[in-house]
């Protein structure tokens, strides 16, 4: 039987501690609004996770795309591989050697809490839990994460989110660098697999900034948001957002003036966005095609008569009398017909309906009969009964 309810009656915390102390195997399916996040346990120890907003394995090919690692053309050509070989994005990775079992791993857990930390966020929303899990789970490169690790850092971010969103001008208001930045030298590390190692040397180089700032302002190469930044940051959500606003108020970063161009990633899936070709159109012909296949039908299919099997369109069409050919209905409609023009007997009545007697009506005119009431008048008063 599935657990399910809503986050405003019973929050994260308690519910993913719940499914620990019982050892639950199973999905956790939340969902807010449009987006939903999967969270899939074994032994109360999580398995697995994953988001229609940003899939991990999307999120890991960015990554490697803005890290040098690989070009945008070899991750669209290792998503069509992915499409007819139905083989993990992170299986066709290391057989390419672009990545080794050890930083797949390390990026798959990082992906993983930054978007179970994000969900820790929600202030409402739905949850429900299945004891079902998925037979494609990648057990040889996502280790199982505990509980409590997820639990404790949730907690801690919960505390600072507040204060770091109040310093943020917006996750989706585009910056840039600054002049200020432009002129700095950056003396962070290129290299890609010391990059992949962890947060880095938290060292502050000759440019004034630690290793996660040079690496955080290297991403603002074109104007992004701070929502796009996330996307493809190494770094959790938390520490990419303290880093810009780390950024802005040294002035290395400022909200980019006029009509940005958004940069264009055809390797980043957006889940709430269906794909169209950007010079599309739709054609002068298509909303009277779109009118027309409306009317045929409706004028094809309303019925004429009320005998239409369709009774709720016969219901549109004028009210007339149905007749029944014989038995105890005809017999009453007789009658009603007899008592409406009691003297034709209702033939000129049944004519102007449209629906005429055939011969005479069979219900007899009482009217010439004897009245059966008249012996039982009252007599006039002041006549003196007989003695």
């Amino acid at each position: 039987m599935a657990l399910e309810g809503s986050l405003r009656d019973f929050d994260l915390f308690s519910l993913f501690n719940m499914i620990k102390i019982q050892g639950k195997n199973g999905t956790l399916v939340l969902s807010q609004g449009q987006e939903f996040v999967k969270v899939f346990f074994e032994g109360g120890e999580i398995v697995g996770c994953d988001s229609n907003q940003v899939r991990m394995e999307d999120r890991l090919g960015t990554m490697l795309v803005r890290l040098g690692r690989l070009t945008g053309e070899e991750l669209l050509g290792m998503v069509q591989a992915q499409r007819q070989t139905l083989k993990r994005m992170g299986t066709l990775l290391l057989e390419s050697g672009k990545v080794t079992s050890s930083d797949l791993q390390d990026a798959l857990f990082s992906q993983a809490t930054s978007i179970l930390h994000r969900t820790f966020r929600w202030v409402e929303g739905d949850y429900r839990f299945d004891s079902m899990l998925p037979a494609d789970l990648d057990r040889d490169h996502f280790l199982p994460i505990p509980v409590d690790t997820v639990l404790m850092e949730a907690a801690r971010i919960q505390d600072e989110w507040p204060v770091v969103e109040r310093r943020l001008p917006g996750m989706v208001v585009p910056l840039t660098r600054s002049a200020k930045a432009n002129a700095l030298h950056l003396d962070i590390d290129r290299d890609v697999s010391s990059f992949l190692d962890g947060h880095g040397q938290m060292h502050v180089g000759s440019s004034g900034l630690t290793h996660e700032q040079e690496m955080v302002l290297s991403y603002f190469a074109q104007p992004e948001s701070i929502k796009d930044i996330i996307q493809v940051s190494r770094y959790e959500e938390l520490d990419t957002c303290k880093a810009v606003a780390d950024l802005i108020e040294a002035g290395l970063l400022e909200p980019a003036s006029g009509n940005t161009t958004k940069v264009s990633r055809p390797w980043v899936m957006d889940a709430n966005v269906e794909e169209l070709p950007e010079d599309w159109n739709p054609s002068q012909l298509l909303w009277p095609l779109v009118a027309l296949g409306f009317l045929v039908p409706l004028l094809l299919y309303v019925p004429h008569h009320r005998g239409s099997v369709n009774m709720g369109l016969a219901s549109l069409q004028p009210v007339d009398v149905q007749v029944v050919p014989e038995g105890p209905t005809r017999l009453r409609q007789a009658w009603a017909l007899r008592m409406a023009s009691p003297k034709d007997g209702g033939v000129a009545l049944a004519k102007y309906l449209g629906r005429p007697l055939e011969g005479v009506n069979p219900v007899a005119d009482f009217t010439k009969f004897p009245d059966p009431m008249a012996h039982m008048a009252p007599k006039p008063s002041g006549t003196v009964p007989k003695k």
